[in-house]
């Protein structure tokens, strides 16, 4: 494996390029989708990271189809605010966690919806 694809929003690029790392900005899922399906069908080989914005949003088809592609495996990064329903920071991070660990947390304050 040696390459790495970033597909985020548009506005994230820019850095991503500074890296040296091939980020396709889209605006859609369905873009984010349409790329995807190009690699697979390709053959390209290397780790993929997904905007969770845009992940979040996948036909669970594409998405099984990721999941048995051997030569390009993915990860999901966050990316922002969310593309779908309104979601507080702090419910963000804590699902962001639940996914890396299993584990659901939860943090002290005035509710779920506190930023």
């Amino acid at each position: 494996m040696t390459q790495l694809f970033v597909i985020t929003r548009p506005s994230l690029t820019p850095g991503f390029h500074l890296a040296g790392v091939d980020a396709y900005g889209v605006d859609d899922v369905e873009s984010a989708q349409e790329l995807i399906e190009k690699w697979i069908g390709d053959g390209e080989a290397g780790l993929l990271a997904i905007d969770d914005g845009l992940f979040e949003r996948m036909d669970e088809a594409i998405v099984k189809r990721l999941e048995s592609a051997e030569k390009l495996p993915y990860i999901v990064i966050p990316g922002g605010k969310s593309l779908g329903e309104e979601a507080s920071q702090k419910s963000r991070i804590a699902a962001l966690i639940r996914q890396a660990i299993g584990a659901h947390i939860t943090f002290k304050g005035k509710g779920e919806n506190d930023e």
